[in-house]
């Protein structure tokens, strides 16, 4: 059996745990935008080296969100696209939001069309805290290194004595055991040493974190409450 995933960026973290609970052998990943052309704008192959997108149909670039430059191959980057056979409602340089990076190289497949890594998250989602951009993938890209906590995860940022504060706040894997030494020392330094930013990290047992079926919330930013009210 195997299994599509769309709509929402996932880890490899994630894909393996859903592999697991539903006792699938093989899952892909699959793009789409409703003003591109729906689902279907790129396909993740075998070889699960990447979304083959097709270049016949769209233009693909990665830019930086911030300079609209593009970033040197490789890099991370918002994904701006360009088609090349919509007639009603042509896009030039248009703004996707996902943030994604080029893979270069031939795949292993043999598939010539070029390939774009997972969507890590969307450009929208950027917060600031104390002077630095923070993505949430990035956090999910930190956790991808501990094998002691599930993919879930909340940022929860406040103000704290006229200071911002932010704690992440994550779930232990339901198959570990509760471990003789608390890994949470360990994640704060990986996210300070990757964010350069200072965060509190808390293990909560799994399913603890709120699920929905609508899109995740994974920042709750409650630093400008008291202000507005």
């Amino acid at each position: 059996h195997t299994l599509i995933f769309g709509s929402e960026p996932h880890t490899p973290k994630m894909a393996k745990r859903i592999r697991t609970l539903l006792g699938v052998r093989e899952t892909f990943d699959i793009t789409g935008l409703t003003e591109l052309y729906g689902p279907g704008a790129g396909q993740e192959c075998r070889a699960h080296q990447g979304i083959h997108y097709w270049a016949d149909k769209y233009i693909l670039e990665i830019l930086d969100p911030e300079t609209l430059q593009p970033v040197p191959e490789g890099e991370v980057g918002e994904m701006v696209v360009t088609t090349l056979t919509k007639e009603a409602a042509p896009l030039i340089r248009y703004r996707t939001r996902d943030l994604t990076r080029l893979v270069p190289g031939p795949c292993p497949c043999g598939l010539s069309m070029p390939r774009h890594d997972r969507i890590f998250g969307r450009s929208d989602d950027m917060f600031i805290f104390r002077g630095v951009n923070i993505y949430p993938g990035q956090i999910a890209d930190v956790l991808e290194r501990h094998p002691e906590v599930g993919p879930e995860y909340r940022i929860h940022l406040q103000r704290r004595d006229g200071l911002d504060s932010m704690t992440v706040q994550v779930e232990r894997r339901p198959e570990s055991e509760p471990a003789a030494v608390d890994p949470a020392p360990a994640l704060a330094r990986d996210l300070h040493k990757h964010l350069m930013a200072r965060a509190e990290v808390q293990v909560l047992d799994p399913g603890q974190l709120p699920r929905t079926f609508s899109k995740t919330k994974r920042v709750l930013d409650e630093r400008y409450e008291d202000a507005a009210d």
